[in-house]
């Protein structure tokens, strides 16, 4: 009946015998719906808000991809510093570096890059295993101590060699050589600074040009 009577009450006030019902809820008969511009805007960056976040955020990923793979200068050599060094010390060794590197990746250009732990100990320490287990670092320098440690830990832990053998360019086995009484350490005038430097055991072609730059 209550739909019935709904009807009747909706034809009155169509036929403007009534000016209002009792019987039929019309709270929801105020809504305006937007005419401007900026209303008609406003409304549908509001109910399409799901569907522009999902696009922007997949703009943001292309960008960077494109980036990474177009546009940014990548490496021939990357080196990480596991000791605490000067940001001058390592801008001097990707300087004075590059004329003993070879342009491995065919761009053009000679490019060192040197990357260094954080300073503090415990994030700094994970950043270190985290670079040894999937880092592009073939190169690593940093004080006798603090390399040999690290090289032990990989023996014990996981009965894992992670630094090459150098003996083809020291003539003695040994995975570490002072930098300091290398022509190379000459130039950087590496008087009291105490640096050694490894290279990173992958038996990958990365691993053949490190041994290269430090035969060099």
């Amino acid at each position: 009946m209550s739909t019935d009577n709904d009807k009747r009450e909706l034809l009155k006030l169509k036929q403007g015998l009534i000016d209002s019902s009792e019987s039929i809820d019309e709270s929801g008969y105020g809504a305006v719906m937007p005419s401007t511009f900026k209303e008609k805007l406003i409304n549908w960056l509001w109910h399409s808000k799901t569907v522009i976040i999902t696009m922007l955020i997949i703009i943001s990923l292309g960008f960077v991809v494109w980036y990474y793979f177009f546009v940014a200068e990548k490496s021939d050599i990357e080196i990480y510093s596991a000791g605490n060094y000067t940001t001058v010390l390592r801008q001097l060794i990707e300087e004075n570096g590059e004329k003993y590197c070879q342009d491995y990746d065919k761009n053009g250009k000679v490019k060192i890059s040197v990357r260094q732990a954080g300073e503090d100990k415990v994030l700094g320490y994970t950043d270190l295993y985290s670079q040894i287990e999937n880092g592009n670092a073939s190169i690593y320098i940093g004080k006798k101590d603090k390399l040999t440690a690290l090289y032990d830990d990989y023996i014990n832990a996981k009965n894992e060699v992670i630094f090459s053998d150098l003996k083809e360019i020291t003539g003695e086995e040994g995975y570490l050589i002072d930098i300091s009484k290398t022509q190379f350490g000459k130039d950087l005038k590496l008087f009291t600074t105490e640096v050694f430097i490894a290279v990173r055991k992958n038996d990958s072609e990365s691993e053949k040009q490190a041994i290269e730059f430090l035969s060099n």
